[in-house]
């Protein structure tokens, strides 16, 4: 098997493997074993544990990086952040809580490469600008605000994952919990400060 084929295998099966779990790490006997390969080509492909989550972290925010990216774009916050949800939602309700589960974990803290965090922190930093302009909310205020709205999407893609909620009425839901919170922080921001 062709190296980059061989590395999206043990891709493959380690996010199944993550995706059971629900924590990190997998150990690397049982992906050794799930992928039918040897711990030494794990190693090869992955010399440290986070190589391997690091690597399922970028593949999947490449995944959605463009959408959101583009998302972000539109003339004003609540379709963007509505569309920014939706397009997230549906890739957590395809593909499962993976980026979630990697960088919730305690085992993960310190070790987000630099390449993922800067996919994930490039499309909240556009959203959190335009939140700003949008809402007079001071900039800690502001990514609270959009920290809770987002987890929505992760919340509502998990059980449509899992088969608890329809994958159509969980984007309608999610859609309105995401405007939701921004229609607080909006009133929020119109109180008096003082």
């Amino acid at each position: 098997m062709p190296p980059h084929e061989r590395r999206a295998q043990l891709l493959d099966v380690a996010a199944e493997r993550v995706l059971g779990q629900g924590v990190l790490p997998v150990g690397v006997e049982a992906l050794a074993q799930a992928a039918k390969v040897s711990k030494a080509l794990i190693y090869r492909y992955f010399p440290e544990p986070w190589d391997l989550y690091n690597a399922l972290l970028e593949r999947s925010l490449e995944d959605v990086a463009g959408a959101l990216d583009a998302a972000v774009g539109a003339p004003d916050l609540a379709t963007a952040a509505g569309d920014v949800a939706d397009i997230y939602y549906r890739h957590v309700a395809r593909t499962g809580p993976l980026i979630q589960i990697i960088l919730r974990d305690r085992f993960m803290v310190g070790h987000v490469s630099p390449r993922a965090a800067a996919i994930r922190a490039g499309v909240a930093g556009r959203l959190a600008r335009k939140a700003r302009e949008a809402i007079d909310l001071d900039l800690r205020e502001t990514i609270a605000c959009l920290s809770i709205g987002m987890t929505m999407p992760e919340e509502c893609g998990r059980l449509a994952f899992q088969g608890e909620l329809d994958l159509e009425r969980g984007a309608l839901l999610c859609r309105e919990l995401v405007l939701g919170v921004l229609d607080v922080a909006a009133r929020r921001g119109l109180e008096p400060r003082g």
